[in-house]
């Protein structure tokens, strides 16, 4: 039977780890991008577009296993527990992260100064970032209101509108099917927020392709879920060369700022196919410390790639094409302030949501 049991298999550990691994190519990329100029437009791939799809195909595959074992297992789990769970997941993150990029703008608006920082650092596009509103798209894309900026230097926000919004369509279909007395709260979230996660099923960001298809990727993660599920999973040797042939084939095909091609996704989701299948074949990490450092890297992920950019975006604007060391620096920093960071806040998000539901728990009188 698939589970995510840590004490039987190395799913989880191993999830958790693709997860620090995106959180840093991201990172890593986006220095590359600032810092290293021999290293932009190689042959391989950009490991920030890499990491972001790597992020989409694990949380299709980490949503629908919420929902399903979750329901499966509380006949009173609903749309208002995953919402809690999922608010307090993203919020924790996000809004301690957005007050650290008006701070650190701030600075470097006062500082260095920069027009194009400038123009995106005001306080309806704060606003607009805190309810998930910006980069909007979809059939009311046309009204002005909606046409906000990510706040800042905090240019990575705009993966995360997406993934808010399929969270809570997703959730709403799914509950719709699973509780059918709550259709009247249920379908207009599903009228609201469908409008972003339809819109990325064929449609993009840019005119340039970036994002484009993030709800069909999205998708096969939650696909190898089912597949997982219903016990349809490869046997190890087979699960091991999916892995080796899905990475060899996507380095070979995919070419630098193409990354964001919808036929190109098959084989990432047929690597995440290949690692369950591998890890649900493989006993438990047996080295505490590994795991450890494991949950350590990936409980401050979030946090990394929400911050990340705005913390080098100041050395960029000093020391653009910096080399080595100024790369060295501000990838090492970002990581120190995200970790720092998160330890209070993205890495305490289920102690927040237990504070939550409790203060949604009618209170007993004497």
């Amino acid at each position: 039977m698939f589970n995510l049991n840590p004490a039987k298999n190395s799913t989880s550990i191993t999830l958790d780890a693709l997860r620090a691994i995106a959180a840093q190519a991201v990172c890593i990329g986006h220095g590359i991008s600032f810092f290293m100029p021999q290293l932009r437009g190689g042959k391989f791939p950009l490991p920030q577009n890499v990491g972001v799809l790597l992020f989409f195909v694990l949380s299709g595959f980490l949503i629908s296993y919420t929902l399903v074992e979750r329901s499966s297992r509380d006949p009173q789990y609903g749309f208002s527990q995953f919402f809690i769970e999922r608010a307090a997941r993203i919020y924790s993150g996000l809004l301690p992260c957005l007050v650290a990029i008006a701070v650190i703008d701030a600075a470097t608006l006062h500082l260095i100064g920069n027009a194009a920082l400038a123009a995106s650092y005001n306080f309806k596009a704060f606003v607009a970032n805190i309810f998930m509103l910006e980069t909007y798209r979809g059939p009311l894309e046309h009204l002005s209101f909606l046409r906000l900026p990510t706040f800042g230097s905090g240019s990575p926000l705009w993966t995360l509108v997406i993934e808010w919004h399929i969270y809570l369509f997703v959730a709403a279909l799914f509950f719709l099917g699973a509780r059918p007395a709550a259709a009247l709260l249920l379908v207009p979230v599903a009228l609201i927020f469908g409008q972003i996660p339809t819109h990325y099923i064929f449609g993009a960001l840019q005119e340039d392709g970036l994002g484009q298809s993030l709800f069909i990727l999205w998708l096969g993660g939650a696909y190898v879920y089912l597949l997982a599920r219903r016990g349809w999973l490869p046997r190890l040797s087979v699960s091991l060369a999916i892995i080796v042939g899905s990475v060899a084939a996507y380095l070979v095909v995919v070419r630098p700022y193409a990354e964001y091609q919808p036929k190109t996704y098959v084989l990432l989701i047929l690597f995440l196919f290949g690692v369950v299948g591998a890890t649900q074949a493989i006993r438990a990490t047996r080295s505490a410390a590994l795991a450890k450092a494991i949950r350590f890297f990936s409980g401050y992920s979030f946090t990394l790639y929400l911050i990340h950019h705005t913390t080098m975006y100041p050395a960029f604007l000093l020391w653009k094409d910096g080399g080595w060391l100024v790369f060295g620096c501000t990838v090492i920093l970002a990581n120190v302030v995200a970790a720092t960071l998160a330890v209070f806040t993205e890495m305490r998000h289920r102690q927040l949501a237990g504070y939550l539901f409790a203060l949604g728990k009618p209170r007993s009188h004497a």
